[in-house]
């Protein structure tokens, strides 16, 4: 539900019925000193409307488990589990 109130209202301010986004992770494990995640998980462009909203929502978690996220991590020693995103 907040998702979706939030698309609502960013859609209002643009003044459109279903706003152009951007969806893009933020992990908790990124720019660290001996690690950077940046480019690990999947961005998605012009994503329209909440259905097309909610699916790229959940390909993008589900990039953490992609061959490269896994590999990444386990080679500098990151529990898979700990990393999280939102």
């Amino acid at each position: 539900d907040e998702i979706f109130q939030a698309y609502e209202i960013l859609s209002q301010q643009y003044n459109m019925k279903e706003a152009d986004v951007a969806v893009r992770s933020s992990a908790t494990a990124e720019d660290l000193p001996d690690a950077s995640f940046a480019g690990q998980q999947d961005t998605y462009l012009n994503i329209k409307g909440k259905t097309e909203l909610i699916h790229y929502i959940k390909s993008c978690l589900a990039s953490l488990f992609t061959d490269r996220a896994i590999s990444y991590r386990a080679s500098r020693g990151f529990d898979h589990l700990k990393v999280a995103l939102s």
